[in-house]
């Protein structure tokens, strides 16, 4: 290991000495990881370090778990695969607070803090953002679907990503929203060029959830080649900007 300027040294290998003015802590790190190929909590790669950084990710819900849960750890992952995968606890362990089956995705091209305050609790920090290579610039999460035949709140396709583009093959498919969470925000491009997508809220969050002045669960219309965004202020209630999606 080189030497730091100055004398200092990396605080972690000091012996028990107190870190001073300068120290670094080095911690555990682990390269070139390769997600388990077809997903799932019981084969996921699991992590062992510090800081990880995934560089192969196949297919999108190739996935990885988390060390077991302990109050004050903290964990840095990297995806820097060409797909999102799917990130699991350790045995019972939630994350975010989702069922432990079901995980949480991180995007392509992201790095996310995961830390943990009681044993069985993970909660992440910068989950739906990530990086564009070689532009210093932030991402979203991005999906590319496709509207369900059956023009249904419970039926639509979910949407779970923060930037959507939407097609639909026929006349007033669907799909549906998230549960209402104040602060958040979605926004829906529809591709096709001929048919409208219904856009419902999601009977899951507060059960009479609407979108600007309907009714509660009812669905509103965009036209094709129109697009919005979907904001949330207060739960159970989505706007749209523009108000009439174009």
């Amino acid at each position: 290991m080189p030497p730091l300027p100055g004398g200092r040294s990396y605080g972690v290998f000091a012996g028990n000495v107190a870190m001073q003015s300068g120290d670094f802590f080095l911690e555990s790190a682990q390269d070139l990881i390769i997600a388990h190929a077809g997903g799932g909590q019981a084969g996921a790669y699991q992590l062992a370090t510090q800081t990880s950084r995934i560089t192969t990710v196949a297919t999108v819900g190739d996935s990885v778990q988390l060390p077991p849960s302990a109050p004050g750890l903290e964990v840095l992952v990297i995806n820097h695969g060409a797909n999102a995968m799917q990130m699991y606890g350790n045995g019972t362990d939630t994350i975010d607070d989702q069922a432990t089956a079901t995980g949480v995705s991180q995007m392509a091209n992201s790095l996310v803090i995961y830390t943990c305050a009681a044993a069985g609790a993970w909660y992440s920090e910068g989950l739906a953002t990530g990086f564009a290579k070689n532009l210093g610039l932030q991402t979203l999460s991005n999906a590319n679907i496709a509207a369900n035949a059956t023009a249904t709140q419970a039926s639509g396709t979910p949407i779970t990503a923060l930037a959507n583009t939407v097609s639909s093959a026929g006349a007033a498919y669907s799909v549906t929203l998230p549960p209402s969470t104040p602060g958040l925000s979605i926004f829906i491009a529809l591709t096709s060029a001929t048919n409208t997508v219904a856009v419902f809220p999601n009977a899951g969050g507060t059960t009479t959830e609407q979108i600007n002045a309907l009714s509660a669960n009812a669905a509103i219309t965009m036209a094709a080649l129109s697009s919005a965004t979907f904001l949330c202020t207060v739960a159970g209630q989505w706007w749209t900007v523009p108000r009439v999606p174009s």
